[in-house]
């Protein structure tokens, strides 16, 4: 068995886990393969150690680089294990950088993830040290400077894989996604979110939008935690016109929203396309109020509810029409993490639930689908049952046009995938 390569073994392996033991390796550890499992302690010396012996240089196919590495012997795992105070406050951490490095000495890498913590800077997780914008933004600012200079190093593989956990939600400068991605033939991002409770995510204030960014070798795309507000916001997507996989883990369409005109105007929220109904009965029969209800363009908003008209059954036709080549889709929820290992959901997780998302009081939820009589917030109840754009049982008025849209699609990914 040591004279096995690792991917073949990996490859016999898949073939003799349940669904329920691939889920349960993520969980799993193995602490006694490097001189010390964390490799932040002394200046990354560890790290170093390992790396200087020339047949594992050699041998590395993956680099996991974990940025804000937990210590699990505190209360409840709760804390970053170890940051320089230069690293937090100007984001300066020569050792750090020197450790990003080494993966220009290993000439066979092919594949690189870059987990990021979960917690951005927000007031709701001050009971944690939270990974900061700056510091995340230099991260990947050195990741993508040592990949240069490994493309400049003769005998060096190309790396064709990036994983990017905890991607904060913002929008990546166009020449850094570029040197990141452009030799990329599988992508894997996972989004966090700086207002954010742990069951309910947003895009607000910011969002990612790849827009305009060039992915020629793309060939397999996972999105988690991904929520769309407008349409442009997943034309990139649509444009990866190489993509033979796509698989879409616990992403959702944000359907409405409460603006608070000083914050939202802050941030410099983007709703083109959305409109404002009515918010009372009054406004409703009020001629002249209705008349003023139109669609907002960016940073022209008013306090109170908007809604949006995009659903997933539109969602799902364009991907159809889109990517030609595309054998292999999927939409389904998983467990935080799970995107990445490309385990399959629990048997029996219903692909449709939490599709959609409301945005009110700075965080989302399902909660404003349900009939008032069901809410938990009988105080905050701005939606009656039958206004029009209520939110009220949109899960069910959307469902049929969204799971036939969803069979079609990947009725044809199965016909591509059989030859037919």
């Amino acid at each position: 068995m040591d004279h096995i390569p690792n991917e073949i073994l990996s490859h016999i392996l898949s073939y003799l886990l349940t669904d329920s033991e691939k889920h349960r390796l993520r969980d799993d550890r193995i602490d006694h393969i490097l001189p010390s499992k964390n490799t932040i302690e002394d200046d990354f010396g560890s790290w170093h150690q390992l790396l200087e012996t020339d047949s594992i240089r050699t041998a590395v196919r993956h680099v996991a680089i974990e940025t804000a590495p937990w210590d699990y012997e505190l209360e409840d795992g709760n804390d970053i294990m170890s940051w320089l105070d230069s690293w937090f406050e100007d984001c300066h951490w020569p050792e750090f950088t020197s450790a990003i490095n080494r993966i220009c000495d290993m000439t066979n890498l092919n594949s690189l993830t870059l987990r990021f913590s979960m917690f951005c800077p927000s007031e709701d997780y001050d009971s944690v040290l939270q990974e900061p914008t700056e510091t995340r933004q230099v991260t990947l600012e050195l990741v993508s400077e040592a990949l240069r200079d490994r493309e400049s190093r003769p005998g060096t593989s190309t790396i064709r894989e990036l994983v990017l956990s905890n991607l904060e939600d913002t929008p990546l400068p166009k020449d850094l996604a570029h040197n990141l991605l452009r030799n990329i033939d599988r992508l894997h991002i996972s989004c966090t979110y700086a207002y954010e409770h742990q069951e309910s995510p947003g895009a607000i204030p910011v969002e990612f939008n790849g827009k305009d960014l060039s992915f020629p070798r793309l060939k397999r795309l996972n999105l988690d935690n991904y929520i769309i507000l407008r349409q442009d916001q997943f034309d990139w997507v649509l444009e990866q016109s190489s993509l033979i996989d796509l698989r879409l883990y616990n992403c959702r369409i944000a359907t409405h929203c409460v603006v608070d005109q000083y914050d939202f105007e802050y941030w410099g929220v983007n709703l083109n396309g959305w409109k404002k109904p009515a918010d009372s009965y009054e406004e409703m029969n009020d001629p002249n109020l209705v008349s003023m209800l139109n669609t907002p363009h960016f940073g022209q908003l008013r306090p109170g509810w908007y809604m949006s008209d995009l659903r997933w059954s539109n969602m799902f036709d364009r991907i159809h029409q889109h990517l030609p080549l595309l054998h292999n889709f999927t939409f389904e929820p998983v467990r935080y993490g799970g995107f990445m290992e490309h385990y399959p959901a629990r048997p029996g997780s219903d692909c449709m639930a939490e599709r959609y998302w409301t945005c009110s009081n700075g965080f989302w939820s399902t909660m404003w689908y349900k009939p008032a009589r069901d809410r938990m917030w009988k105080a905050a109840c701005f939606f009656d049952d039958d206004m029009p754009g209520t939110p009220v049982s949109l899960y069910t008025r959307t469902e049929a046009a969204d799971r036939q849209a969803l069979e079609k699609l990947m009725e044809a990914t199965h016909k591509r995938r059989d030859g037919k």
